[in-house]
Formats: structure tokens, sequence, C-alpha cells
């Protein structure tokens, strides 16, 4: 049977200030309020993510914040080379005459020996000497303690990039020839330029007291090499 017209129907009241229920349960002021929520939070992520990204900007142009955005680092110049004159000897192993650099030596002058090396009777010796002119200029030659009583004659020739200096020492008068080592003359050269070249013996001989040759002697020559 249908309801009469004038009969009320059943009301669905709820506690005063409630208001009607929401779907999924809530009232709308505490619904407002969530809604009211994640629309700050949404404006606190969006206002921290562009902060962020203007302070990726500041450092890239800062060069990445490293040092401070320093120019680049000038390389350390190489230092010019020392000066040096060096004498390496070769040869003259044993019984003979050969060349070696005196102590005098400096990094500009090089003060060359000529030794003689477990001799006997040796009277006398002549030599030419070759040496590269361009790196050093010959000086002087000073006799040494061997053959000390004899006479000392030095000539030079030659030119341009290689000298020579033809060279005689010998006792005099009826003595002995010396026997042993030691120093026959020294031969001062100045450096003149840079580069490397040898020293050489021609026409080298040596003498006993009795006038003959003493086979058998090595010389030993040697290169020298000049930086300047």
């Amino acid at each position: 049977m249908s309801p009469s017209p004038l009969t009320p129907l059943p009301s669905h009241s709820h506690p005063p200030g409630e208001g009607h229920p929401l779907p999924g349960g809530g009232s709308p002021l505490s619904r407002l309020g969530g809604v009211r929520w994640e629309r700050g939070a949404r404006g606190v992520r969006g206002r921290a993510g562009a902060f962020l990204l203007a302070l990726l900007f500041a450092l890239a142009a800062c060069g990445g914040g490293g040092g401070g955005g320093g120019g680049p680092t000038q390389p350390t110049p190489t230092p010019p080379p020392q000066a040096s004159l060096v004498f390496t000897p070769q040869g003259g192993a044993g019984t003979g005459v050969a060349l070696a650099a005196g102590a005098a030596s400096t990094a500009t002058t090089l003060i060359l020996e000529v030794r003689a090396n477990s001799v006997t009777d040796l009277y006398g010796v002549a030599f030419d000497l070759s040496y590269p002119a361009n790196l050093v200029q010959y000086v002087r030659t000073t006799q040494g303690p061997l053959l000390a009583g004899g006479t000392l004659q030095v000539a030079t020739s030659g030119g341009g990039t290689s000298g020579t200096l033809v060279v005689g020492l010998s006792n005099l008068g009826p003595v002995p020839g010396a026997s042993g080592s030691g120093v026959l003359m020294t031969l001062e050269f100045r450096a003149a330029g840079a580069g490397e070249g040898s020293f050489s013996f021609s026409r080298n001989v040596a003498v006993n007291s009795a006038g003959q040759s003493i086979d058998g002697l090595s010389w030993g020559t040697g290169t020298v090499r000049v930086t300047l």
C-alpha cells in the first residue's frame, strides 16, 4: 500500500553543526583543511625546487665552485741549461800516452793533461794533436813534472772547425829517460761554442835515451762536450 500524501516521510536527522556526511567520511571542514594543506605543501615544494635550480645556475656561473673560478695554471718554465765543458777519455789503457781532464778544469775551461803511463826510459815525445776549434779555443801549454829538465815546443795550425797543435818535448844531453807515470804537459782550452767534438793524435812518436822509437805504446784520445 502506498503511503498517504499526508504521511510524513522519515527524516534522516544529524547532530547539529555536523552537516551532511561526505563520501569517504570526514566533515566538509576537515576535508577542506586537507585540501588547503596539500596545496600549501605543493607551494613549498615548488619554491624549494626553484631555489635549488637558481643555486645550481649560480654554481655553474662560478666554475662549479671549485677554487673560486681562478684562471688556468701556467706551466713551470724549463730552466736554461747550465754551462759545462766535459772531457771523456777514450783508449789509452796500459802503457803509453793518454789525454785526461785535469783537476783545475771548470765549466768553461778545459785543462787537458798529456800523461805518460807506466813507461820505461822515455826521453821524448812528438805528436800532432787535432782538436775541435769550433768548440774550444787553445790558450796555452805548460810543461809538466815528467821530463821537467827537457824543452817544450808548440806550434798551432789549422782553422775553422778543426785546429792542430804540433808538439815536441824532449830531454837534453846525455841523461836517462823517465820511467813510471806522470804528466808530460797540460794544454789549456777555453769554451768557444756548444756541441761535441773529438781530439786525435797523428804523427805521434816516443823515443828512449838511445834515440830509438819505443814500440807498443798506446795513445789515448777523447771527446769533449760543451754546453753554453
